[in-house]
């Protein structure tokens, strides 16, 4: 079990990375779908190990909704996008590069000082999971486009949903639905934002928003 956790947490990490320099707006939603399924298999791997009904559920939805229906979404409401590349980015990608393993490094370090006491995973698993929500949340930011900005905060809550796979072991079956439809809704609501967007300023781009001001 340690060792398949830290193949998949470490998988999770890296595809976090990723995400930093994909400038393919499809690459960069593919990343995030493969770090969801990775997400459900860790969870299906702490099933096997378990047997909590919670965690299969955790893993089954997560690799249904996160890794296929979501990108499907994106991939249907910004089709006019999809294939496109970013041209500008409010961060370079070596400093990106060199703030994303600042911001894992911070993630091990918090992990190290909290008061945790592993049960099925160890503390390094929780540094990860900190580490990648700390590196969705700085993608949004470092990213122009809507789509990529999107791309990030889902990553960001794949990183929550490993803290709480560390610290809970799974959460309650039905806050697990509740959690998964709420995100599905939002990504879907913010798939039409960005092809309304796209209609209206001919990009994603979000500075170019400002063209819209009176």
């Amino acid at each position: 079990m340690d060792l398949a956790a830290a193949v998949f947490s470490t998988l999770i990490l890296l595809v976090g990375f990723w995400l930093l320099i994909a400038r393919q707006i499809r690459a960069a939603v593919d990343g995030y779908a493969i770090q969801s399924i990775l997400l459900g298999c860790l969870a299906l791997a702490l099933f096997a190990a378990t047997r909590d009904p919670d965690l299969l559920a955790l893993g089954i939805l997560t690799i249904a909704i996160k890794g296929l229906a979501i990108p499907a979404v994106i991939e249907r409401q910004a089709k006019t996008t999809y294939g496109k590349r970013e041209l500008q980015y409010h961060v370079g990608f070596p400093t990106a590069l060199l703030i994303g393993a600042g911001l894992t490094l911070i993630g091990f370090v918090a992990a190290a000082r909290l008061p945790y006491h592993p049960a099925l995973l160890a503390e390094p698993v929780l540094g990860v999971a900190i580490a990648v929500t700390l590196l969705g949340f700085f993608t949004a930011m470092a990213r122009r486009d809507a789509v990529l900005q999107l791309a990030g905060l889902l990553v960001a809550e794949n990183g929550v949903i490993l803290v709480g796979l560390v610290v809970a072991s799974g959460l309650g079956l039905l806050i697990e639905f509740a959690v998964f439809l709420d995100v599905l809704v939002g990504v879907a609501v913010m798939g039409f934002l960005i092809a309304r967007m796209h209609e209206t300023v001919s990009s994603t781009d979000t500075s170019e928003l400002s063209r819209l001001r009176g």
